[in-house]
């Protein structure tokens, strides 16, 4: 099985913890999400947490990593492409934002597939979803999440 966005299409279940950074320039300046899944099936990890800023507004961060990915700082690169994808949500309207190339990084601080726990910080610039000239960053991000759920193909 290969983990894609599709693969989690609904899917709200597993994984607690949190998920906090900041944006610059952005309609919020913080992002303070809870896991909506945490989920492996060995190969792949995908990590998506929801910010809910009001009744109507939400945004999500979304990873997809390696399941392998060892500890340390790992920069965005073409060797290692930016995993995360950012979403704002207003009523039934989403806007999916695309993460520029070598623009960030990773630091795992933690990660144990057997007891289900990912501590890491991170950084990741994207374009306007309105205005693809402006970009906007996210920074001083911080995941610390449990209760990763393996899942079978």
């Amino acid at each position: 099985m290969t983990i894609t966005r599709d693969t989690f299409e609904g899917r709200r279940e597993s994984g607690t913890g949190s998920v906090n950074a900041r944006i610059k320039d952005y309609f919020t300046d913080k992002f303070e999400g809870k896991p909506d899944f945490f989920v492996s099936d060995g190969e792949l990890v995908a990590l998506q947490a929801t910010y809910q800023n009001s009744t109507s507004t939400s945004f999500t961060i979304h990873l997809i990593f390696d399941a392998k990915i060892e500890k340390g700082k790992h920069f965005f690169t073409e060797k290692f492409p930016c995993p995360f994808h950012f979403l704002y949500i207003q009523h039934h309207i989403t806007k999916y934002y695309t993460s520029i190339k070598d623009a960030g990084s990773i630091d795992v601080e933690e990660f144990d597939i057997a007891d289900g726990i990912f501590k890491a910080t991170f950084n990741f610039t994207f374009k306007d979803f309105d205005n693809n000239n402006k970009e906007h960053q996210i920074h001083d991000g911080q995941i610390d999440v449990q209760g990763l759920e393996i899942i079978e193909g």
